[in-house]
């Protein structure tokens, strides 16, 4: 279940990016928000007190202001936060907001950065449609955030986990450009491992060998190409076969169809 619909949230004139000043410091402690503020943290060290909890910040911190909460905050002069604060409101209920941590600290392979760095260009641009996607962007800041929760993670030891993705990014470039002749070797030195152990993970995970995949992809390519208009020697060439008669039976061999027949 999503947190916010775009609808239920309302920007504000207070948003930006800044390395904040040696000096810098707030306290909210007898004056507190009346928005919620999405503060995330760049670079820098400092310490944040939150409803008179106590967190000693770094990058990738991300917190949550609500409307009411009494928070405090300094920073080392010496290593200086840079931030990302993004202020709003909400219209409706507000129960899915009350549902969310007030903290969380965000996995980098969750590549968020780049969203932040948006929608402060967005705001700040103008521009046809900047309100409706700089909404749309915080939504999936929100969404992002709420995934950093621990039982909305995906299950399993970080190792684990960050095996999955080496093989899932293995798996993407593969699609990409199915047409290169990919060679076990290359792709096992893409990924940092061995090519038998990368074999062997790449079967465990994506359920089947690494050679049936590139085929399995390369054929899918044709199937879409075909349909296109191309001709099958054009498709044959296109993805790198040496001789149409192979592709041809190759393509009969995965879809139980000739490939003269796909084209429409």
């Amino acid at each position: 279940m999503s947190v916010f619909t775009s609808q239920e949230l309302v920007l504000d004139g207070y948003f930006g990016k800044v390395i904040c000043e040696p000096n810098w410091k707030w306290s909210r402690e007898h004056e507190p928000f009346d928005d919620y503020d999405f503060w995330y943290v760049w670079d820098g060290e400092g310490e944040v007190s939150l409803n008179r909890a106590h967190y000693h910040v770094r990058k990738g911190d991300c917190f949550l202001f609500r409307p009411g909460d009494l928070t405090s905050a300094k920073h080392n002069p010496e290593r200086p936060l840079t931030v990302t604060y993004i202020h709003f409101n909400t219209k409706g209920t507000v129960f899915p907001v009350v549902s969310l941590p007030s903290f969380v600290h965000f996995d980098p392979s969750e590549f968020h950065e780049p969203y932040l760095d948006r929608f402060v260009h967005v705001r700040l641009t103008g521009g046809y449609g900047h309100d409706e996607e700089a909404t749309m962007l915080l939504r999936l800041l929100l969404l992002m955030f709420e995934r950093q929760i621990p039982g909305n993670q995906a299950q399993g030891d970080p190792a684990h986990r960050s095996m999955n993705r080496v093989i899932m990014d293995i798996a993407a470039h593969i699609i990409q450009d199915p047409g290169r002749q990919h060679s076990i070797h290359d792709l096992a030195k893409q990924a940092h491992l061995s090519p038998r152990y990368f074999s062997l993970k790449f079967k465990k995970i994506m359920g089947q060998t690494i050679e049936s995949y590139i085929i399995k992809k390369r054929i899918e390519r044709a199937t879409y190409l075909l349909r296109l208009g191309m001709n099958v020697g054009e498709v044959s060439e296109a993805l790198g076969y040496r001789s149409i008669y192979f592709f041809s039976r190759q393509f009969k061999k995965v879809t139980g169809t000739n490939p003269s027949e796909v084209r429409l």
